[in-house]
């Protein structure tokens, strides 16, 4: 024992480690992979950039030389099809081993060079060779050799047999790689005839697509990729074709042409700072390395968020030296006072710092930035800017818009809100045996109604209890669950419907207008952030309410009446989202049977409630009495305040008393 003690006295815990390779299992790269959530839009993106940064880097030509051939062959069935990239560089054996077979090489698109470059450590287009394809390989030829290199059934990569360093010549070579017949541009020829040496080609390959069946066409995966943050700089700036097996060459594919905001035709440069302060800290954005950056938003005529594809380009790109290193839709730049009218903006901001390797705030995907505080200060920076904007448009909006009275708008509308809230708790006990409509505010399930669960979930109660022992019980004002727990928090059992250019923002902590909607907005409207507070809009600047306003005045029966369809619509919607929230089969049959049924009941209860309110001209002239006093929670009612409340025939009698009384002076 007193040996072996003294033996190891002499050993030394902090001697020096004698470094290895690392060591990991294939397996790993499947954690990896999985992490990039490929879809085949972003593949093609990583796929173009490789071949741009080629072009730049090996090739050395201008843009104008530089052609990228996405060519598709459809299988019958789908899984059979053929998807590749093809691009008249090459790349030789040294190149693949230096550069292709390594992973997460951070110089691997530069291929030795000090050349900016759109691609980063060399993954993303190999991870989609490897993730997305049943087999995948590079075809490719320089230097007078073919390679083949790529990836098997089961994911390992390697040369193909026999392929490599295989010399042949140039036409040989596009034969076994099946593009013999392209016509191969006069530029590209002259380009090789000058330097024989670098004469070449890269067919990337990508055989049996996953997650391309059903519905899914290559038309859409297109028009995915001409959306797509990684592939708008590439198709903005290079020649990128599109052809199927059978052509010999193809249509360019180019970046939408978004057509800008009538006053706001000019794109707005902001410089970006060197330092910014945020949360107590100062933050460098550039410096005497990286000395450039800027912001630079556009505008759009149509509101981009709600555009289809569109919708990809409401956001911010953050740009490196030269490629995308993230993406950001407006909303998560963060709150925006003047949010409506942010959908109608995009952008860029250069930033090369971010692309430091001591700051490590790229991610490998290059999706997002990683979440840091310089990268959060860099984000408000953008946000403060862009809200900046949508105030001058919405200021604009505001001076350009007719001066309206919205003011007896507004009473109709409280009239409107109280009946509502009497009807749903009816229809409610109709359709969905007594359990309140109101706990799914746009569908997500947030909000403070009954949700008829176990009281775990958003909105859900988890006993019965008396009316008065409900309030407060059913979810705080953020939609929170309520179930058995001791905060006494009453929250929005009914949606709240306000009354775009009239009412305050509530979600707003400091209003200085009243919040607008534009015209190209939905009827009824609803930001992200009104739904789980039940937060409906009527949107008052609609071309349809402008006409009747300015064609039958706010007082007119055939203004209450839009605002009544409004209703129904709102009322509608809660039915849809409360069948949704408790039949997980819901089918179109059982939706559209919804409908009759929802809308049978709204025009039946009208009809007696509302026939005075609908169709007695005689309802004007009230606006000087103001609107009904709102309750403590500001409008919210619930079933307990509407005991205490008139019936809408004792309102309208009241206001038509003071309307007669009005007159008879």
């Amino acid at each position: 024992m007193a040996s072996k003690g003294r033996a190891g006295a002499n050993l030394d815990v902090n001697a020096e480690i004698k470094a290895e390779k690392n060591s990991f299992d294939d397996a790993f790269l499947d954690v990896v992979g999985n992490e990039f959530k490929f879809d085949h839009a972003k593949g093609l993106a990583e796929w173009m950039k490789n071949s741009a940064d080629a072009y730049s880097t090996t090739a050395q030509v201008k843009d104008a030389e530089q052609f990228i051939l996405l060519r598709f062959k459809q299988g019958n069935p789908k899984k059979e099809s053929v998807f590749e990239c093809i691009d008249f560089v090459g790349m030789t054996r040294v190149n693949i081993d230096k550069a292709v077979k390594i992973w997460g090489l951070p110089t691997a698109a530069k291929r030795g060079t000090d050349i900016k470059t759109f691609g980063g450590h060399g993954n993303g287009g190999k991870f989609y060779m490897r993730q997305m394809f049943g087999k995948s390989r590079f075809i490719t030829y320089r230097d007078g050799k073919l390679n083949v290199f790529g990836f098997d059934e089961k994911r390992r990569y390697g040369y193909a047999q026999g392929l490599v360093d295989k010399a042949m010549t140039i036409d040989e070579a596009m034969a076994f790689a099946g593009i013999e017949k392209l016509d191969v541009p006069d530029v590209v020829r002259k380009r090789w005839k000058r330097s024989p040496k670098n004469v070449g080609f890269t067919v990337v390959r990508g055989e049996r697509p996953d997650r391309f069946s059903g519905r899914a066409t290559i038309e859409s995966i297109l028009e995915r990729l001409r959306f797509h943050p990684q592939a708008r700089r590439v198709l903005a700036h290079k020649q990128v074709y599109v052809l199927s097996h059978a052509q010999h060459w193809g249509k360019r594919l180019t970046t939408p042409t978004i057509t800008p905001r009538v006053g706001f035709e000019e794109p707005r440069v902001i410089p970006l700072p060197r330092k910014f302060d945020f949360k107590g800290e100062t933050f460098e954005f550039r410096n005497k390395e990286y000395p450039e950056g800027k912001l630079t938003l556009y505008t759009a005529e149509q509101p981009l968020a709600r555009s289809g594809e569109l919708a990809a380009l409401n956001s911010v790109d953050i740009l490196g030296e030269i490629g995308c290193i993230g993406s950001y839709r407006m909303h998560e730049l963060g709150y925006m006072r003047f949010g409506p009218e942010t959908e109608f903006i995009y952008g860029e901001c250069e930033c090369p710092l971010m692309e430091d390797k001591k700051l490590d705030c790229v991610k490998n995907d290059r999706e997002k930035l990683v979440p840091n505080e310089r990268t959060d200060a860099l984000l408000e920076w953008i946000r403060q800017h862009v809200d900046k904007l949508a105030e001058e448009m919405a200021d604009k909006t505001r001076d350009e818009k007719k001066s309206r009275d919205l003011r007896q708008s507004a009473q109709f509308n409280h009239l409107l809100d109280r009946w509502k809230n009497k009807f749903m708790t009816k229809l409610s006990a109709e359709i969905f045996g007594g359990a309140g409509i109101g706990g799914s505010f746009g569908g997500t399930g947030g909000g403070g109604g009954v949700g008829g669960g176990t009281g775990e979930g958003k909105g859900g109660r988890g006993d019965e209890a008396s009316p008065k022992e409900e309030k407060g019980r059913d979810g705080d004002d953020e939609g929170q669950g309520g179930g058995s727990g001791d905060i006494k928090k009453k929250g929005p059992r009914f949606p709240r419907v306000l009354l775009s250019g009239h009412d305050m923002d509530p979600l707003d902590p400091n209003p200085t207008n009243p919040f607008l909607c534009d015209e190209r907005h939905p009827p009824v409207y609803q930001r992200a952030e009104d739904i789980e507070h039940g937060i409906y809009w009527i949107n008052t600047a609609r071309p349809l309410a402008n006409k009747i306003m300015d064609a039958y005045g706010a007082d007119s029966a055939r203004w209450r009446e839009y605002l009544f369809q409004r209703y129904t619509d709102i009322i509608l919607k809660q039915s849809i989202y409360e069948m949704g929230s408790r039949d997980p089969e819901m089918t179109p049959d059982k939706v559209d049977g919804l409908i009759d049924d929802v809308t049978s009941k709204v025009h039946d209860a009208a009809s007696e409630d509302l026939e005075s309110f609908l169709f007695d001209e005689s309802l004007t002239g009230s606006a000087a009495s103001g609107p009904p006093p709102l309750d403590a929670d500001g409008g919210a009612y619930d079933e307990g305040d509407i005991e205490g409340i008139p019936s809408l025939g004792e309102l309208l009698s009241d206001e038509a008393k003071k309307i007669k009384k009005a007159k008879d002076r």
